[in-house]
């Protein structure tokens, strides 16, 4: 196996590992929201209409990021696929959790071998 492919399929790889972690992160953030829109519970801090909009706010954002990332995660390895990472590692980046390892994966990700393994030039 040459470089690029040894390269490529290690950021792919990777990649679809902090895409699954990022769907699972997305699919509590939903859960949570459409738990707290039913249930309600009272609070000594937030009247129940500012509690139901953070609930619908995290329920529909959070689905929203769900299904973006799992198109993300089943995207082929094509051209685009690669810019499609850099933006999906942004996106992951606004948060200090993952940086530890979004770092090190945006180092490989904008190696030239990862952009030849996607096609791009």
């Amino acid at each position: 196996m040459d470089e690029v492919n040894v390269i490529g399929n290690r950021a792919f790889f990777w990649y679809r590992i902090y895409l699954g972690v990022l769907a699972i992160l997305y699919l509590g953030v939903t859960i949570l929201g459409i738990t707290l829109a039913v249930l309600q519970p009272e609070t000594a801090d937030h009247d129940r209409a500012t509690l139901l909009f953070v609930s619908i706010l995290y329920a529909v954002l959070g689905s929203i990021f769900l299904i973006l990332t799992i198109i993300a995660l089943f995207l082929p390895i094509k051209p685009f696929n690669w810019v499609v990472g850099i933006v999906m590692i942004a996106i992951g980046m606004t948060s200090c959790l993952f940086l530890p390892f979004l770092i090190p994966l945006l180092v490989y990700w904008i190696k030239p071998e990862t952009k030849a393994f996607f096609g791009r030039t």
